[in-house]
């Protein structure tokens, strides 16, 4: 299966887009530049969603494993509010200074601390629970975040991971690391007693997981 595999009918995403135009407008650059690069974004569907959870639950404290330029920390920071804290990593410096000067014009940098470098060490360093933990490292890496987002999410905080259908992959027999990955998470989260968890089929397949 390709990348090009559709998760949803492609006339329900433009019909979706066509509704929801609305938005902040330091994303429309953002997601023009993911086009101009082939950068891979959640996008305004799942970017919508991010911001709907976050209120739901009045998240003050949000942990992104894997920020690329910063699309998803907006959503997030518009969320929080002024008192919150959204807490960046990326691996590229260059994203990461690329997204806080998305941030810096966007009048939301004061609510996102970006972090450059291994993603799940950092998570592991800080202090206290988080209300969100975003989950969009490697995939090959994504076993490795359901113990260390166990301490470090507050009871009722949610546990999001991005690409969990990855393009039809997970309905195959997988034959690289990056698919495995996703299906050994997505196997563990719906075994974990102390997760509830539902994958939702938009763009390439989100989990969200509640801590019990």
């Amino acid at each position: 299966m390709s990348a090009s595999f559709a998760i949803t009918n492609p006339r329900i995403n433009e019909y979706l887009l066509e509704i929801q135009r609305d938005r902040h407008p330091i994303l429309r650059p953002m997601e023009a530049y993911a086009e101009r690069h082939g950068f891979p974004i959640i996008g305004p569907l799942v970017g919508r969603v991010l911001y709907q959870l976050a209120r739901a639950i009045r998240a003050r404290r949000v942990f992104e494993l894997g920020s690329g330029y910063g699309y998803t920390a907006v959503w997030f920071a518009l969320a929080v509010g002024p008192r919150g804290r959204v807490v960046m990593t990326e691996g590229d410096p260059a994203n990461s200074k690329r997204a806080m000067k998305y941030l810096g014009r966007a009048r939301l940098a004061a609510r996102v601390t970006p972090l450059v470098g291994d993603a799940l060490g950092h998570l592991e360093r800080e202090r206290g629970t988080f209300d969100v933990i975003l989950n969009d490292i490697d995939k090959w890496q994504y076993p490795e975040v359901l113990p260390v987002a166990r301490k470090k999410l507050r009871k009722g905080g949610l546990l999001i991971t991005d690409n969990m259908l990855w393009s039809g992959r997970v309905l195959r027999k997988p034959t690289d690391r990056n698919t495995r990955g996703i299906q050994e998470l997505t196997r563990l989260l719906y075994r974990a007693p102390d997760f509830h968890t539902t994958l939702l089929p938009i763009r390439d397949g989100v989990t969200v997981s509640l801590k019990l």
